[in-house]
């Protein structure tokens, strides 16, 4: 009769799979993650520019935008892509004139974001955001 209980051979682990794991999530994370910076717009307030004196020199440029690829400045059609609405642009930051963007109901919100974006890159700093254009009408608007 056999008393001693058969010797067990302790197994070790091995950690070669645990290895693949680790580098597997650490592919997914890296992959997975964006390491650019968001663009951010600097918006001034009206309240925040109340106070300052280049407010009272500045002319009003209003810019509506009709459509999501149309503005319209004065009575006159510019397509938001054209040279001759760059130029525009341009030359109301040069003159340093508040700029005030309103948009159709019917435009989306990307387009003007889009504006808001083009007219930083022109430099105007002083853009103000108008109301609809059922209010824009009551305040001098001409779509």
């Amino acid at each position: 009769m056999l008393l001693d209980a058969p010797i067990k051979h302790r197994q070790s682990i091995s950690i070669t799979p645990l290895i693949d794991v680790v580098f597997i999530l650490l592919l997914f994370f890296m992959l997975s993650s964006t390491f650019n910076r968001a663009k951010q717009l600097e918006i001034t307030t009206a309240a925040a520019r109340a106070g300052s004196s280049q407010q009272q020199d500045s002319k009003v440029q209003k810019v509506l935008l009709t459509s999501e690829q149309t503005v319209s400045i004065n009575g006159a059609r510019y397509t938001l892509s054209s040279q001759a609405f760059s130029d525009l642009l341009n030359g109301f930051a040069r003159d340093n004139n508040k700029v005030t963007l309103a948009a159709v109901q019917s435009v989306k919100v990307q387009a003007l974001i889009q504006l808001i974006g083009q007219a930083h890159q022109a430099g105007i700093r002083n853009l103000d955001l108008g109301e609809s254009v059922t209010a824009a009408r009551n305040t001098g608007f001409k779509p």
